[in-house]
């Protein structure tokens, strides 16, 4: 999920504790930042600390005035081929770096792994600016615009999607031997790993009661930490929740696109929801010039009408867009900036195969799993809810 999501998460899980809404009212108090700044930490660690400390065993620079897709596609596929002539647990790691051509202005290209036909495929784009908008007539030439490599091993995808380069800095891969000779491909293999883990979590929490002898504090460190982890569990990604027991990210409970602008903004309205009922439901009780509602409002009342009925009706016009809009959006609309053979090629060797690689083989965990991260994240709020006035 964005930053502002988890930020808000963690803010709104304290609210629900009783003494820290009335010492933030009357006293002050700012222990419920630290719902935000926990809430956060996960990410910060990962791309402001975690990140310098990774090494990789190739790294992919290319010259922006003479892309050459060929040799980065040949690269990428050799270092698969290495990854599974290693031992089972190790990884060959590989970074790709953006293309800056001005202040706001980049090379775009992007690479996909075709699992079916064993093949690496890189593809360059237009230059686009920071949000993505192409400057027509700055697509490469057909003989500049594709290149395809072989790889040996079986791969496995579980992202399962073209990753484009256009922006900030480029994405890293590690190629994992598995004990059945099998490689995986593993996206940002630094992320959610040590960084995204209960263990840590629950260090910070001890650090904070030691200092402090506040059984509270642990508490405002310890859960805005998990409802990060918990959230991000709902991708594809997952974590590696018991770093340093285990060594690897487990997989995600794919719910959600966490990057996708419409959970991210219902998580974000919810959680604002939930904010306000909680600052009505302690500190209207202190006075009523901080009552907003009635104090005896019915909770499944104010939910309905708060938060389930206004995303009813965004969430019905949005599948309403989907159906009426999205089919209109064909490939080749999709690569407009691209034109001629460029286009075609692009088209043809990636596009349509992808979409269709996506609903055959991305695995995704049984019903009964994908339904119990909904059902704990549920049970932590209602837990809350009943006890949380108490503590």
């Amino acid at each position: 999920m964005k930053g502002i999501t988890h930020f808000i998460m963690g803010i709104t899980s304290l609210t629900f504790i009783g003494s820290l809404m009335v010492g933030a009212a009357l006293q002050d108090s700012l222990i419920i930042v630290l719902g935000g700044i926990f809430g956060l930490l996960p990410d910060t660690l990962d791309f402001k600390f975690l990140v310098y400390m990774e090494k990789h065993d190739v790294v992919i620079d290319p010259n922006p005035h003479d892309m050459r897709p060929q040799e980065i596609a040949n690269k990428v596929a050799d270092a698969i081929n290495r990854a599974s002539t290693m031992k089972p647990g190790k990884m060959v790691k590989v970074q790709l770096h953006t293309l800056k051509l001005g202040p706001d202005l980049w090379q775009s290209y992007s690479i996909f792994f075709d699992t079916r036909k064993s093949e690496v495929v890189i593809r360059v784009g237009p230059h686009v600016t920071m949000s993505g908008i192409p400057s027509r007539g700055t697509e490469p030439p057909a003989d500049k615009a594709l290149g395809v490599a072989k790889f040996t091993p079986k791969l496995i995808d579980r992202y399962g999607k073209e990753s484009e380069l256009r922006g900030f800095s480029g994405p890293s891969f590690g190629f994992l031997k598995k004990k059945d000779g099998s490689v995986e491909v593993v996206f940002i293999p630094f992320h959610r790993r040590s960084g995204h883990s209960l263990t840590l979590g629950a260090l910070f929490a001890l650090i904070g009661y030691l200092l402090t002898n506040r059984p509270i504090i642990a508490l405002a460190i310890f859960l805005p930490w998990t409802l990060h982890l918990i959230l991000d569990q709902y991708g594809s990604m997952g974590n590696n929740l018991f770093w340093p027991l285990t060594k690897q990210r487990s997989g995600g409970l794919y719910l959600v696109n966490a990057g996708h602008p419409f959970w991210n903004a219902f998580i974000v309205y919810s959680c604002v929801a939930l904010i306000l009922w909680n600052m009505n439901r302690f500190t209207g009780a202190l006075s009523p010039m901080y009552m907003a509602f009635p104090l005896d409002t019915p909770i499944w009342l104010y939910l309905l009408f708060a938060i389930v009925v206004p995303w009813m009706i965004l969430g019905a016009i949005y599948i309403v867009y989907q159906i009426k809009f999205k089919p209109r959006e064909k490939p080749t609309e999709l690569l407009a900036p691209m034109t001629g053979a460029a286009a075609q090629m692009a088209t043809e060797g990636l596009m349509g195969e992808e979409a269709e690689y996506e609903i055959a083989e991305q695995p995704k965990p049984s019903i009964w799993l994908r339904s119990m991260g909904l059902i704990l994240l549920a049970a932590i709020f209602i837990v809350l809810y009943l006890y949380g006035s108490g503590l």
